[in-house]
């Protein structure tokens, strides 16, 4: 991933010149959520490669949401019985669901693996994310954490699954895996979710950007590239009326 152009952020909702702020909200067990962050990243390096004539920069950060709190944290299931037992389809129309999400996936340089990746309640690991965003480091813990799921089968509520996640993205191991056994983070990941209900999203991925525009779903980068061109053209001229 590239993140010319993309400054991690440090604190929630608030976009300072000259960088304009997207909040996402997303679960990491997600697969729209993860083509979403590419299609993003995709957007990102349009917009701020637009204009020679613009300092354009974006500042980026990711909320939690969990799409299926209600698991036991430490179990896992496989995607596929969690669909047939969840969402009424059959073992063969819940294969086919997942093969046609893995097509997709491959079409961004993803690579979701459905037949190892362990189903379980992200709550420990939506607070490693905070905890690496508390160090500067949000942004890779997204990224990390997604592919630990998705392409190698960890168990990302296992705190020492998660502590190696931390020390693979530059972190402290031992120090990650005592702020988890602490919950140190556990009353963000409430206050993410509590925001979401707040801006009544329901699903995600959801992007807000510049704290006035929302989208939902998994967007093609050219529509989230239009959006923040209309959003920075918005900021530069409210700039310029100013007396």
């Amino acid at each position: 991933m590239s993140t010319a152009g993309i400054t991690p952020s440090t604190s929630p909702r608030q976009a300072s010149a000259p960088s304009m702020k997207i909040d996402v909200w997303a679960d990491i067990m997600c697969p729209w959520c993860y083509m979403g962050k590419r299609r993003l990243e995709e957007a990102v390096q349009s917009f701020t490669g637009a204009s020679h004539m613009e300092n354009r920069s974006i500042e980026v950060e990711f909320h939690s949401f969990e799409l299926a709190p209600e698991l036991p944290p430490g179990q896992t299931q496989s995607v596929l019985d969690f669909n047939v037992a969840n969402r009424g389809m059959s073992p063969d129309q819940a294969a086919t669901l997942l093969e046609e999400v893995t097509e997709r996936g491959r079409g961004l340089g993803l690579d979701l693996n459905f037949d190892t990746a362990l189903l379980t309640n992200t709550s420990r690991a939506h607070q490693l994310i905070h905890y690496s965003k508390a160090h500067g480091k949000q942004l890779e813990a997204e990224e990390a954490v997604f592919a630990a799921y998705f392409t190698h089968g960890r168990n990302v509520s296992h705190l020492e699954q998660l502590g190696q996640i931390a020390e693979g993205i530059g972190l402290d191991r031992d120090d990650a895996v005592r702020a988890l056994q602490a919950e140190e983070h556990l009353e963000a990941v409430r206050s993410d979710q509590a925001a979401a209900g707040s801006y009544g999203i329901r699903s995600v991925p959801f992007f807000v950007i510049d704290g006035k525009y929302g989208l939902a779903g998994l967007q093609d980068a050219s529509v989230m590239a239009e959006a923040l061109d209309k959003a920075w053209s918005e900021r530069s001229l409210t700039a310029h009326s100013k007396p």
